[in-house]
Order: C-alpha cells, then structure tokens, then sequence
C-alpha cells in the first residue's frame, strides 16, 4: 500500500495536481485508506481511470499529460482488486 501511496505523491508533485484513488459503493464513490496525494485545490474532481471497484481522480490535472499516467494508474487499480 505504501507504493501506492509513494507513487501518488510523485505524480501530485510532478504534474501539481490532487490525485486519490476512490472505492465504488453502490451508486457512490468513497475515499479509499490513505491513498492519496497532494493540496486541496477546490477544483471539480475528474475522473481519470477506473474499473470495476476502483476510480483515480484528480483536481487539475494537465489535459495533454494524462497519456503518461494512465497506464501506471490502471495497474495501481489492478493491483489492488
């Protein structure tokens, strides 16, 4: 779980974003352990990745970036199901 987390800290850093990882309950999304990273930036949240359990959101993060961290996201999620 602490690579998890470390990973979401680089990519906060980096990219100067909020990013956390989310559950699926029911209809609803829920803050998932302590997985997540970086300032509060009262942004609207997006959706960047998800499966069947699991979501990635980030508050602004750069549009043309999202190429380079999709794939290691969707491992994370894969990882963790």
């Amino acid at each position: 779980m602490s690579d998890f987390k470390r990973i979401l800290e680089e990519i906060a850093e980096k990219y100067n974003c909020k990013i956390w990882i989310s559950e699926k309950i029911g209809k609803r999304w829920s803050f998932y352990r302590d997985l997540k990273a970086g300032r509060e930036k009262f942004l609207p949240a997006e959706l960047l990745v998800e499966n069947e359990r699991f979501g990635v959101f980030a508050e602004d993060f750069p549009e043309d970036k999202r190429d380079e961290v999709i794939p290691l996201l969707q491992k994370i999620l894969d990882e963790l199901e």
